[in-house]
């Protein structure tokens, strides 16, 4: 452990310049009051962080991903006391005391992850990216998740944030990082999407994309009767078909159908509609049956 680092004293943050249209903010008035506060990001996998450690102590924020929210946010605040109390921990090197019988660790983020993942942090620091650190869990055989020996859910949960978005492997959190805060729909680019190993392979076009209670169906013509149904990541569709971004304003209940050219493969624009009670019930059968990718 290392000792405490004094509070920077260009700290660029809403408390120590206060402006009154931000005051009321739930981070600024916790900041204010406890030191620190803890977002809970909910998504396919959840992530948290802290937001203040920096102003207060004058340490880089902390996050975790891919365990139950609440859980990361606990364990997020033992660690910000732990460090307060005890010394802040040594990039790299595993210390007791977070998570009970395991060892963490603490690995320095890269920056390019900072606006997919810190808006509110950023919106705090008046757009200054302050650093950060990711508290990293070990798998339930205690291996860290870049060893051979850790188990594939521990390592598919975690981001590697230490690495540039670009080189991360290819999953949830790297669609994550490359879209950041531009993914134009209401769910994020980790969200799954019910679709055909067809259109994944580019072998079949998109015919129709559903949206109905927070999910997208994205189809090829022959809709829900396909006999490769799958799960992708939706973030995926939209990388392989730009396209689809066309039908990110979809209301809830409504299906489009792509007006295809001549080469059959290029889509020309969009017709709307509105799901009917056959639609949701077959839709309903086959996201119970499918299974990603």
């Amino acid at each position: 452990m290392v000792g405490r680092v004094p509070t920077p004293s260009s700290c660029s943050c809403l408390v120590c310049h206060p402006d009154p249209q931000y005051a009321e903010l739930p981070a600024v008035k916790a900041v204010s009051q406890h030191g620190w506060s803890t977002l809970w990001v909910a998504g396919s996998l959840d992530f948290a962080y802290t937001v203040g450690v920096y102003h207060t102590f004058g340490q880089p924020e902390l996050v975790m991903f891919g365990l139950q929210g609440e859980d990361m946010a606990g364990w997020l605040n033992t660690a910000v006391e732990l460090g307060r109390d005890k010394g802040w921990p040594e990039p790299e090197t595993p210390f007791d005391g977070v998570i009970e019988g395991f060892e963490t660790q603490v690995r320095n983020v890269h920056p390019s992850w900072y606006r997919a993942l810190f808006g509110t942090a950023l919106s705090f620091y008046r757009g200054v990216a302050v650093p950060f650190r990711q508290l990293v869990w070990p798998a339930r055989n205690g291996r860290w998740p870049w060893e051979d020996e850790a188990t594939p859910s521990s390592r598919a949960r975690q981001a590697f944030a230490w690495l540039p978005v670009a080189e991360h492997p290819e999953g949830a959190w790297r669609l994550v990082g490359e879209f950041g805060d531009k993914f134009p729909f209401p769910v994020g680019p980790d969200a799954w999407a019910l679709t055909t190993r067809s259109v994944l392979d580019g072998s079949r076009p998109v015919a129709t994309v559903a949206f109905d209670q927070g999910g997208y169906d994205i189809l090829d013509e022959r809709g829900h009767n396909a006999d490769d149904l799958c799960l992708a990541f939706l973030g995926d569709l939209v990388r392989r078909y730009p396209q689809l971004r066309e039908c990110a304003d979809l209301a809830d209940g409504q299906v489009a159908t792509a007006s295809i050219d001549g080469d059959g493969r290029t889509v020309t624009g969009w017709t709307r509609a509105h799901l009917t009670p056959a639609d949701r019930r077959t839709s309903k059968r086959a996201w119970t049956l499918a299974e990603p990718a």
